[in-house]
């Protein structure tokens, strides 16, 4: 935590502190008469302790993200239609269209660089600070010349590619930003109730609901507290629309609002458990997007589940809401008071969608009952954090008949954003989708919900410091299967509920402080939830490069 006083403040307090030690001085003849301490023990104690020289603390800081990945994979997306971006679980045969067939491979090196801006101006005296966050993704070799986001990776480049990540102003009105935090505008948004601006990421995907229900960024007002326990409220509008323009003539703006509350007790050092209540309402009728003029949000959309993964609800111009429900903890994942560690939630969602269409053939409502539950154990068993072995499973209830008016899986929002949740701390490669990535998120399964047929997933990994610190080493399994048999694809052709098998590794070498080059691959064995399906006919592979680099 840093403090800053404005020049006035510290005087006053030079002052005071010198006014205190005169009188103690006058109230303590014998004190005020003894000798002043020996000169060679004084100076060392004047120069550990002496701050007269310090730096003053800096108004401006930056934080540097940089990233960039090699993939040879035969996993074959098609990024044409997000404008360089590949989303998605692997044979839907529609959105990224993620295929992999016998005889057929993909290379392709993509880029990121993420630059976080700070202001806290000294004249503020701690109670405001100012942040700015961009994003410049491409795929190496793609577009020039040009105005769009995700391009500007070919010859010549001169393209304007510049995303807004976060805009916002963070308010500390007791100049104690843990004691409590207002943060307006654009902000990082996730399922963990830590303010995310002062919370290492590692941390944010191992608490709370591991970003598997919310992680994206968003623009609304949040409060957070860690004064008693941890405690957030936020209300965020996830999206609009002009729902009755052309029917009614009424140009008024829809909105598709989020509103959360969370709230975690330490019950020990390092162990919280936290409960949470969240609050969806939906009046856009369908007509927001989640990738504005292509694809729609909401669970109508004709669109969005084939990129994230979700299910679409047979109904037209739906208004409603959804309620979760939420109970997490975690203990002990820093390994500071012990070698064991775990986490894990369980979360209840439900609701209702109406349709607004007097004339509809589909359901004239859906209603929405799923359970979500998750549990890691973590075993430090080395000499670093990073001798590790972990156990996790993840579970989530499946949907039998997605047409009928009742939905029974996980709804996250995945279903407003594009994507909306990303669950980043499963450790795998194909299975779920490699995280360490720009533009390409594809996996077999990239939502919790496996496209509403629910999942049941158990993964496991070993990890080593070759070299302390320096050198790591990360073996890892994983299966995962739905929690209801899917309908055929192709007719005559019976779908079992085995989605596959991931074996994986990785090696990662740290060059310098938070600067490290990775060697990464990973094999699926495709199961029984691909009969029939003509673009998924051979096991998936791949093998990745990274660098990453964050500098302060």
């Amino acid at each position: 935590m840093t403090w800053r006083f404005s020049e006035t403040d510290r005087r006053l307090r030079g002052g005071a502190l010198a006014l205190t030690l005169g009188l103690a001085g006058l109230a303590s003849p014998a004190w005020a008469q003894a000798g002043p301490p020996l000169p060679g023990a004084y100076a060392g104690w004047y120069d550990t302790k002496d701050r007269a020289e310090d730096a003053e603390p800096r108004e401006f800081t930056l934080i540097n993200y940089f990233f960039t990945r090699a993939t040879a994979t035969n996993l074959i997306a098609d990024p044409a239609g997000l404008k360089g971006v590949a989303l998605g679980p692997i044979g839907v045969g529609a959105g990224s269209a993620v295929r992999a067939t016998p005889g057929r491979s993909a290379f392709f090196v993509e880029q990121r660089w993420i630059p976080v801006i700070e202001y806290s101006p000294n004249f503020m005296d701690g109670l405001a600070s100012f942040r700015a966050q961009l994003e410049v993704d491409y795929l190496w070799g793609r577009s020039a010349n040009a105005l769009q986001q995700n391009e500007g990776g070919g010859f010549n480049a001169d393209q304007v590619n510049i995303q807004t990540k976060n805009v916002n102003v963070a308010l500390y009105p007791t100049r104690k930003p843990s004691e409590l935090a207002l943060i307006v505008g654009t902000q990082p948004v996730y399922d963990a109730y830590f303010d995310p601006t002062r919370t290492p990421l590692n941390d944010l995907i191992r608490t709370g609901y591991k970003l598997t229900f919310l992680g994206s960024d968003a623009t609304g007002v949040s409060a957070f507290s860690s004064y008693k326990g941890h405690a957030r409220l936020s209300l965020l509008p996830l999206g609009s629309a002009q729902a009755d323009k052309a029917l009614l003539d009424d140009p008024r703006l829809k909105y598709a609002l989020l509103g959360m509350a969370d709230y975690a007790w330490s019950v020990a050092p390092g162990t919280n458990v936290g409960v949470s209540a969240w609050y969806l309402r939906d009046d856009t009728k369908g007509d927001a997007y989640a990738f504005e003029g292509l694809v729609k949000s909401g669970p109508s959309s004709t669109g969005l589940p084939f990129f994230v993964g979700t299910s679409r609800f047979n109904i037209d111009r739906p208004t409603g809401w959804v309620g979760w429900l939420g109970a997490n903890f975690h203990h002990n994942i820093d390994f500071r008071t012990g070698r064991l560690g775990a986490s894990g939630f369980v979360m209840y969602n439900g609701g209702r969608f109406t349709s607004t269409k007097e004339d509809t053939v589909l359901n004239r409502a859906v209603d929405i009952s799923g359970l979500s539950a998750n549990l890691e154990l973590l075993y430090n068993y080395g000499r670093t954090s990073n001798d590790l072995l972990t156990l996790e499973g993840m579970f989530s209830t499946g949907d039998k008949d997605l047409n009928d008016g009742r939905y029974t899986s996980a709804f996250t929002l995945n279903q407003y954003g594009l994507p909306g949740a990303v669950w980043f701390n499963h450790k795998m490669m194909l299975l779920f989708p490699f995280t360490s990535t720009a533009n390409n998120y594809t996996g077999a399964v990239t939502d919790i919900s496996n496209q509403g047929f629910g999942l049941q997933a158990l993964l496991a990994t070993g990890a080593y410091d070759l070299i302390p610190n320096k050198l790591h080493l990360r073996v890892g399994a994983g299966y995962a299967q739905s929690s209801v048999t899917p309908p055929e694809v192709s007719p005559g052709v019976a779908r079992g509920r085995v989605i596959g098998t991931e074996v994986n590794a990785e090696l990662r070498y740290t060059i310098r402080y938070l600067m490290t080059v990775g060697l990464h691959a990973g094999y699926m064995f495709r199961g029984s939830f691909y009969n029939g399906n003509t673009f998924v006919t051979a096991n998936p592979w791949a093998g990745f490069t990274t660098f990453t680099w964050y500098a302060f």
